[in-house]
């Protein structure tokens, strides 16, 4: 049998933390969460098809933030927008910047020669970096109470474990 996934069990420790307190709004399922993670990781596979280099970088940004959103709205968390595109911003920038890879490979698709090259490997990349990144999030909601309940600080003190980030990214990369 195999493992649960990395999202799966930040999932059933946030939800088992969410119930003990009592802030749970529903019944939702860790993985339930976890397919919300899954549906989002394999949206942001599409966005490395956009033609254009930069762009795509920017719409699986976009994709982690209603990531966070649908996530929440299924915990019944309530964080503003603003709130949410300031973290997944912050996630993504991190993540990216320690893996450094996502700038060359985003050059690389305005040669059109390399192109094809570039979308093979963002496909991967961002897969991996949408999954890391709900964990990252799952992670950091369940450290919250850690933090006054401020997610801002609560994201970043999870941000600082970057070996299991790596590690997260290198096993959804394959």
């Amino acid at each position: 049998m195999s493992q649960p996934s990395d999202v799966l069990v930040a999932a059933q420790r946030l939800i088992a933390i969410l119930r003990k307190v009592n802030k749970l709004a529903s019944d939702v399922l860790p993985e339930d969460i976890e397919k919300i993670v899954k549906r989002h990781a394999k949206i942001a596979i599409g966005t490395a098809f956009i033609p254009i280099g930069g762009l795509d970088v920017v719409a699986a940004t976009a994709n982690i933030w209603t990531m966070y959103i649908s996530i929440n709205k299924a915990l019944g968390l309530n964080f503003s927008d603003n709130v949410m595109k300031s973290i997944g911003s912050a996630i993504v920038s991190n993540i990216i910047q320690n893996l450094g890879i996502m700038a060359v490979i985003a050059a690389l698709k305005w040669n059109p020669l390399s192109w094809p090259v570039s979308v093979a490997i963002l496909t991967t990349s961002l897969y991996a970096l949408t999954m890391v990144s709900g964990w990252v999030y799952l992670t950091a909601l369940a450290n919250l109470s850690q933090y006054d309940d401020d997610i801002t600080l609560s994201v970043k003190s999870v941000l600082k474990r970057k070996s299991d980030i790596s590690k997260i990214f290198n096993n959804h990369k394959k």
